[in-house]
C-alpha cells in the first residue's frame, strides 16, 4: 500500500497488540471472540509469510478447539450464526488449515 513499509509496520504492531493483550473472554466467534482476532495473524502472514503470525493463528485456533469449555464471559445471541457463534469458529479453524487463502468472510475475497 505505501512505498515505505509504513502501512506495514503498523499492522505487524497491530498484531503484536492482539497478541499481547491476549484472548478475549466474550466467545469464540468472529465478532468478538477469539476467532475473529485470530484474522489478523492469518492476514499478516498471508502478506509476510513470517512463522511468527502463522503460529499465534494457530494458538488461537488451539484455543477454539476447546470450544464451550471455557469459563467464557456471555454465550452468544445466535450460538450458531457466521459472526457470533460456532459456524465463525469453524470457518477461522479451516482457514488456519490453508493459510494463504485465508480470508475474513464477508471482508475479503480472492483476487
Amino acid at each position: 500500500m505505501t512505498d515505505d513499509g509504513s502501512y506495514m509496520q503498523r499492522a505487524s504492531g497491530a498484531g503484536d497488540v492482539v497478541w499481547a493483550r491476549g484472548l478475549l473472554t466474550k466467545g469464540y466467534g468472529l465478532c468478538h471472540g477469539a476467532a475473529g482476532n485470530g484474522y489478523v495473524f492469518l492476514g499478516l502472514y498471508r502478506v509476510t509469510h513470517d512463522q511468527k503470525w502463522l503460529h499465534r493463528a494457530i494458538k488461537f485456533a488451539e484455543f477454539c478447539l476447546d470450544y464451550g469449555k471455557h469459563n467464557l464471559a456471555r454465550t452468544p445471541d445466535h450460538p450458531f450464526s457466521l459472526f457470533e457463534g460456532l459456524a465463525g469458529t469453524i470457518y477461522y479453524m479451516a482457514d488456519v488449515l490453508t493459510p494463504t487463502y485465508a480470508r475474513f468472510p464477508a471482508f475479503e475475497y480472492l483476487q
